[in-house]
């Protein structure tokens, strides 16, 4: 089932950052799960996760399509990563008849080889599911980064979109494949391999692109990264061939974006130019991580090192492997999961850069590539590791502290340690190895939270054990933590709309006792972990407030966190004969139908047939013409390469209702309450009714909905970004504070959701 949401609250602190008194964020990040007391606890806070992407960690979900990191995000959330990197979200190459494995029937590049600058392919989702992605991941701290193709084309050139080919100024360089990477004028001009590159020079070209990053911002995007960045030119390259179109396009109002700059022998690259504009990949590393410990020679020297001349390590991403490391370079067979995780602590525990963990497919190992081979589902677990989540943890934790690295007992051996508030070591070599070394952590005794094992600190003296390939996470968590409510609702922790029923899984950390509310009803004590099924009673249409609350140890402030559920009726059809189909599996760009009837003698229209209406939520739905009495339908997407049933339709009767979902064909029922009717009016009005039923105005519903959400938040930013523009009551209503419509109007509806009683200016009140 597919659910609208609200947004978070998070996107609002992360827009307005620094808009409200006593926000500023320290220096150094609080402990894993330490609560802000300046105001309701943040998703972000709750994992402990840091409120910016620089310096934290994100995690490529390579190939998962937008439903499927929606699905995970808790679990990312859990595992420490403050950001996910989608595969590239454009309209791209249909191959291999729309195919859907990674390799073979289907192939993982096509969504590297961009058709048109839109958001939304056939392999990741629709632009509808990437803004339900984004607001989703807001609401539990996390940013999103997009990879974005901007180099190149598909090399099929004719399924390209007209208005991209036939820009004015020309769309493409045609200088011819065949690089000689000595020679920095062809690595930035002529074709990637037969990807047809673009004119990047034009300044068409470049605001066309520029539009699209605009989008994606609009739609939530928090950042982006540039594949094949070192093969478009530089604003002081060589005057023949120089072009500002990296300062063009950089300037979309995202907060974090990084360029993919393959350095090699030839030092072409000009990773230290790029560095100055955006941040950058650093791959040298990422080998001199592997080549170690493949080698059980982790070295205190080489480990501290980046191999980057020219680039500060704040302004680098560190990667233990990449899409194309695995794809095109065979790292897949070189290295086991358990040595990415070793890599992996290596480069997070130092805490000195941005840091990238890429997803392997599900089910792959040494002895196979592409594992289960499916575009759009998630893949192996590797990246929630118990060791990989310990590491990412104590990175977020340590945030800011110093750093010294040692080699212990051999150089298999390396010991991070971060200020004197923590150590991780790791231990690449075949046998276990006791720990007896000198600390300046305090005395005491120490949990490693990687394995559960126990670290005693005497005297300056760390002891324990650590076992082979193993890696030992090592910190006292001894902040006193306030407590925090929260809940988890198909994927979210906000509330939002739903069919039938919502069933909601409470949740409290650093909790005494718990109680969740609804509307003014009783107190119930809960559990953390305990579910509760809303709905059941409830009318079509109908909203409820649900407040949790919670106290924790004596001296710590109590919270209270509060959502609305709205009950809704399922999309439907005004037609005596309609058809549905879900959308949420295939995810294609288009959804058409194909009616036919008497072997094909009647037909809705010629093949394809005819665009069905998007309804939201996944449904897609057609009402066919009552001439039609018993007909057959067939499902494709626009004659794309793909279709369902492969053979003879579906049938559907005249009067019937049905809906094609996950391969089922079925019954498409609605509610017993609907709030539109099932058949067309007899006789349709010539006029309007003349009564109409008046809503009540309330200040700080800016996007006169008639409820104040985060939305209206987002709605007033938006409209100050020029995204959008508020109409005139809306303009009214989000000025809360008397003054002219500004940041401030966001700052005080933000309070007034987060349910502070002061500095809410006239939010909630009624407009007369």
């Amino acid at each position: 089932m597919k659910n609208k949401r609200l947004t978070s609250i998070v996107l609002c602190l992360i827009l307005v950052a620094g808009t409200l008194t006593g926000m500023a964020m320290p220096n150094t990040a609080t402990k894993v799960n330490a609560v802000s007391t300046d105001m309701a606890q943040t998703s972000a806070n709750q994992y402990g996760l840091l409120d910016q992407v620089e310096g934290g960690l994100i995690l490529h979900c390579w190939c998962w399509s937008f439903n499927t990191i929606k699905a995970n995000l808790e679990k990312i959330a859990e595992a420490g990563y403050t950001a996910v990197q989608t595969s590239p979200i454009s309209k791209c190459l249909v191959g291999d008849g729309g195919g859907m494995q990674l390799n073979g029937n289907g192939k993982w590049y096509y969504h590297y080889q961009p058709t048109a600058y839109t958001i939304g392919n056939y392999q990741l989702g629709t632009e509808a599911e990437f803004k339900s992605l984004c607001e989703a991941a807001h609401s539990y701290g996390i940013k999103v980064i997009v990879d974005v193709v901007a180099n190149h084309t598909t090399p099929d050139r004719g399924a390209v979109d007209s208005e991209l080919k036939n820009i004015p100024g020309g769309c493409y360089h045609n200088n011819g494949g065949g690089i000689d990477y000595k020679n920095r004028k062809q690595i930035t001009q002529n074709d990637l391999i037969s990807l047809p590159d673009l004119n990047t020079q034009n300044p068409n070209i470049q605001n066309h692109i520029l539009n699209f990053l605009k989008q994606a911002v609009a739609d939530g995007a928090d950042g982006f990264r540039y594949d094949a960045a070192k093969h478009i030119e530089l604003p002081d390259d060589d005057s023949s061939y120089a072009s500002n179109f990296w300062p063009t396009v950089l300037d979309n109002g995202s907060s974090f974006q990084y360029g993919e700059i393959l350095e090699d022998e030839h030092k072409t690259a000009r990773s230290d130019a790029y560095s100055k504009l955006m941040h950058v990949t650093a791959s040298s590393y990422g080998y001199k991580l592997r080549e170690q410990i493949g080698a059980r020679q982790i070295t205190a020297n080489a480990m501290s090192q980046y191999y980057m001349t020219g680039v500060t390590p704040d302004r680098m991403v560190t990667w233990v492997e990449s899409h194309d490391n695995y794809c095109d370079n065979n790292t897949w067979k070189d290295y086991s999961n358990t040595q990415i995780r070793l890599c992996w602590a290596i480069a997070v525990a130092q805490g000195d850069t941005t840091s990238l963990f890429f997803n392997r497919p599900n089910g792959s190992s040494q002895t196979n590539m592409w594992g289960n081979n499916r575009i759009g589902a998630a893949g192996d677990n590797n990246y929630c590791d118990p060791e990989v989540t310990a590491v990412n943890r104590f990175h977020n934790a340590m945030y800011g502290q110093d750093k010294e690295l040692k080699n212990l007992n051999s150089k298999a051996v390396l010991m991070i340690s971060r200020g004197n508030s923590g150590v991780t070591i790791i231990n690449s070599g075949t046998e276990s190895v006791s720990v007896n070394t000198e600390t300046t952590l305090p005395d005491g005794k120490y949990t490693d939270y990687a394995h559960g094992g126990t670290f005693t600190v005497s005297n300056g003296t760390l002891t324990g054990t650590v076992g082979k390939e193993q890696i030992a996470v090592i910190y006292k968590d001894d902040v006193t933590h306030d407590p925090s409510v929260s809940i988890s609702y198909d994927g979210t922790n906000t509330g939002g709309e739903f069919y039938d029923v919502a069933e909601v899984t409470l949740k409290s950390n650093f909790a005494t006792s718990a109680y969740y509310q609804i509307n003014s009803g009783n107190k119930i004590a809960y559990n953390s972990g305990d579910v509760i099924t809303l709905g059941e009673n409830m009318s079509e249409g109908e909203s409820i407030t649900l407040t949790l609350s919670a106290v924790g140890e004596e001296g710590t402030t109590p919270a209270q966190k509060s959502y609305v559920f709205t009950k809704v009726s399922r999309p439907a059809l005004v037609g005596t004969t309609c058809v549905y189909f879900d959308n949420s599996s295939t995810n294609w760009d288009e959804v058409y139908v194909y009616v036919y009837r008497d072997n094909g003698s009647v037909t809705n229209n010629s093949w394809p047939g005819e665009p069905m209406t998007d309804l939201g939520d996944g449904i897609w739905g057609y009402a066919i013409d009552e001439s039609f009495s018993d007909a057959y339908v067939i499902f494709n997407n626009n004659n794309k390469g793909s279709q369902d049933p492969q053979g003879q339709g579906y049938t559907i009767n005249k009067g019937e209702k049905k809906i094609l979902a996950n391969g089922n064909w079925s019954n498409y029922t609605t509610p017993t309450n609907p709030t539109k009717p099932t058949t067309a009016p007899t006789t349709q009005p010539t006029t309007a009714p003349t009564t109409v039923t008046t809503v009540p105005k309330y200040y700080g519903d800016a996007n006169c909905d008639g409820i104040i959400t985060i939305q209206d938040v987002t709605a007033i930013q938006k409209h100050l970004a020029d995204f959008v523009s508020l109409s005139v009551d809306g303009q009214i209503l989000g000025n809360v504070d008397g003054g002219t419509l500004s940041i401030k109007d966001a700052t005080c509806i933000q309070k007034y959701l987060a349910g502070f009683s002061t500095g809410i200016g006239s939010t909630g009140n009624k407009h007369n």
